[in-house]
């Protein structure tokens, strides 16, 4: 366990925490070891390898330690995905450590829930309530019993599901942003059982739809440094990127060109370009020739329904700028197409099908598909949608992400609500703890093991493993342990061995299993790295080290182990076995093209209350700075959520500047969004290029009962559109506040 938080101290620390469970600021300075007056000023320094935990990409990172006390955190250098980088969430995931708003130990509700009354309670006495509350439900039969986690590969995240299942749960995941939300797609064209994985470094020419490439695209640093090598590659030209986005977002700033383009209409876009290929005969025949499959079919609906007459009535893009986009592809020798993972699945298609008629397959510059060497787990967990309308008895929260995803169930809360015992395994106050019951507080990430399968972004089998950069200095414990305690006090069945489950004993068995493959090796510098696949590129695998105990030593110290051998050529494959591509067939376009929204003011008050104002398209955005599941009381993150206009701490709406004008609102301007639903207030930032009829709205999530920084955040923008209509656009009224 770890070092328990004395009598004195805890009472020292509870007259400026929220009734006791959370440190407050003497219990910061405590956490820090120092005073106000000797900040980290003196000790050795010593730099702790961890992993970066703010997104899938599980990045590596260096604490820095300045006597025993992490001051800075720093990309590191031997990790093959960051390369000594690191994005300004993982420079701020330092915060959490320090957060002074974090729990102290186990916390029971006392009140209604949401009112934000907490008291302390010991952990045998969290583990018998939470025990009696899951056999009772287990008892009633399923779906008695749910566990919620967001969604990530590696063996802590089966074993977290394995134990639930165990007692009789149903476990669930929140959808994240990576290439494997993009794999069903991809599979049902080419047969595939893998990630795709763009080679984004080495194309000439990039067409994006809605892909946030220098923002939050499948593995954000990653995405970065690829990106910057695109444009400013060795020996060859710069690279051009068109951006295809509703709104202008980084990464249409930093485009060649940016097209604005509704996001249900980006679909009918690309198959309109996908039309002049075919219709002009400028597609790639080598594969077509060979893997054609239901090409003929494909082509005899796309052709005549999709002319570039038709695409620009529905779109707006004009007939030319079609035809050119086309024609550019096909004009670059190593053109690739590329997506935002949150996308539709038509829109998905699409994008795979530009891709397959320009031979982006399995070449550089193009398309392949991830290095794995683990089977995807036999029994998988549900998707969140799937949750439907379950009424379960007792709800387990790993994590905030269900509620931060802008696709999330709009009856999420309310299942919540219904659950007669929710238990949040979350280190913080988050939104978990508006619903939950019970707190069994986890450790944060630089106190915690960690052995996680980073987002697929590079040619390599990556596995970030490192041990815990700080001791746990609460009353915190292991994730996997506390489940594998609860498991063990249901009855569940008894595990393999006496050793009990752990995160470190999970990521101890992957260094095991990775000894034994005989092959990679502990992350390094490029130039050993580039040696390693070399070599094994030769027919020389040599083992990495010289005993086991020296392999794990070795993948600990260097924060984790690759496999730099990469073989192209599955894509290939797996058509030759399946006999071809198959071509997801589009809908033909309405014959009257979507109406576009007439801006005019609405005067007067309406039935809702709305003020002088007119109706438009609501499009709404999660800023680069937001985790899905990490800490939200960060006053660092907070202060970047002013971008574009650096004024922190404010949620901003972007709008058309003519539209603006017409409104009387000019750029800082207070204005008020209504929804049939809810009102939210923003910033006002007009951006030349935006549809006229669109308004584009960050996304932050507003947590009332969380830290002090968390509740500066008001307006959460996913309110107006918690009970519209998913088949058609969101209307809101923008006005002047």
């Amino acid at each position: 366990m770890p070092e328990p938080v004395t009598r004195r101290e805890f009472l020292s620390y509870s007259g400026a925490a929220l009734t006791g469970v959370t440190l407050g600021q003497l219990g910061r300075q405590w956490l820090a070891s120092t005073t106000p007056a000797v900040v980290h000023a003196s000790g050795s320094e010593v730099w702790a390898t961890s992993v970066c935990r703010e997104c899938p990409a599980s990045c590596g990172l260096r604490a820095r330690m300045i006597g025993g006390v992490p001051v800075k955190l720093e990309g590191s250098p031997l990790c093959p995905i960051g390369r000594g980088r690191l994005c300004a969430k993982g420079q701020a995931s330092l915060e959490s450590y320090f957060d002074p708003d974090r729990l102290i130990g186990p916390a029971r509700r006392v009140g209604e829930r949401g009112a934000g009354r907490w008291e302390p309670i010991p952990w045998p006495k969290a583990l018998d309530l939470v025990t009696a509350q899951i056999r009772e439900s287990v008892s009633a039969g399923r779906p008695g019993l749910v566990a919620l986690a967001v969604d990530e590969d590696g063996p802590p995240a089966d074993a977290w599901s394995d134990a639930w299942r165990a007692i009789g749960a149903r476990t669930f995941r929140t959808p994240i942003d990576t290439a494997t939300r993009l794999r069903p797609r991809f599979e049902a064209l080419t047969g595939v059982n893998g990630d795709p994985m763009f080679d984004l470094e080495r194309a000439s020419h990039v067409l994006s739809f809605g892909a946030p490439i220098v923002e939050t695209w499948l593995s954000p640093v990653w995405a970065q440094r690829a990106f910057g090598r695109f444009r400013r590659g060795p020996s060859r030209q710069r690279g051009r990127l068109v951006q295809i986005d509703a709104r202008r977002s980084a990464t249409a700033r930093k485009a060649d060109e940016w097209l604005s383009v509704l996001p249900e209409h980006q679909a009918l876009l690309a198959y309109g370009i996908a039309s002049v290929l075919l219709r002009e005969d400028r597609v790639q025949r080598g594969l077509l020739d060979e893997f054609g499959g239901n090409l003929r079919e494909f082509q005899r609906d796309v052709i005549p329904h999709y002319t570039p007459d038709q695409v620009a009535a529905a779109t707006g893009i004009p007939v030319v700028t079609i035809l050119r986009l086309g024609r550019d592809l096909a004009d670059s020798p190593r053109p690739v197409v590329v997506v935002a993972a949150d996308a539709n699945n038509s829109l998905i298609d699409a994008v795979f099908t530009l891709n397959a008629l320009i031979g982006a397959f399995d070449r550089p510059g193009g398309v392949f598909v991830a290095p794995a060497s683990i089977d995807r787990r036999g029994v998988e967990d549900e998707p969140l949608e799937a949750l439907g309308d379950l009424k379960p008895r007792v709800v387990a929260l790993a994590d905030p992400s269900p509620f931060r995803t802008l696709s999330a169930s709009p009856d999420l809360g309310r299942l919540l609500e219904g659950a007669r015992f929710v238990v949040s395994l979350s280190p913080y106050l988050d939104e978990t703890a508006a619903f939950a019951d019970l707190l069994l507080p986890t450790h944060t990430p630089l106190e915690s093991w960690h052995c996680a399968v980073p987002a697929p972004a590079v040619a390599a089998e990556t596995r970030s493993i490192a041990m815990p950069a700080v001791k746990p200095r609460l009353d915190t414990a292991d994730r996997l342990s506390l489940v594998a305690s609860i498991a063990r006090r249901i009855g569940a069945p008894e595990q393999a061995t006496d050793e009990p489950i752990s995160t470190e004993r999970i990521a101890r068995g992957e260094i095991d299993r990775l000894w034994r493959l005989r092959r990679g090796g502990p992350y390094s510098v490029v130039y050993e790295t580039e040696w390693l696949e070399q070599l094994e590129r030769g027919g020389w695998w040599a083992p990495a080290a010289e005993s086991r105990e020296d392999f794990t030593n070795r993948i600990l110290q260097a924060g984790g182990w690759i496999d730099p051998y990469f073989q192209a050529g599955q894509i290939e494959q797996s058509l030759r076995e399946r006999r071809g591509l198959r071509f997801a067939l589009p809908v033909a376009i309405p014959a009257v093209p979507p109406a576009k929204i007439e801006i005019k003011p609405v005067d007067g008050a309406g039935r809702d209350g709305f003020g002088k104002g007119a109706t438009l398209r609501l499009v709404t955005f999660t800023p680069a700075v937001v985790s899905l599941a990490g800490n939200p009381n960060q006053p660092v993150i907070y202060e970047l959520l002013g971008q574009p206009d650096a004024a922190p701490w404010q949620p901003w709406a972007e709008l058309h500047p003519e539209t603006a004008a017409r409104l009387g609102i000019e750029s800082g301007h207070r204005i008020r969004i209504t929804s049939r639903v809810a009102t939210i207030e923003a910033m006002a930032v007009l951006v030349e290029g935006m549809l006229s009829d669109v308004v584009a709205v960050a996304s932050v999530p507003s947590v009332p009962g969380a830290g002090r920084w968390a509740r500066v955040i008001e307006g959460d923008a996913r309110s107006l559109v918690a009970l519209a209509d998913p088949a058609g656009p969101c209307l809101v009224v923008v006005a002047r506040a």
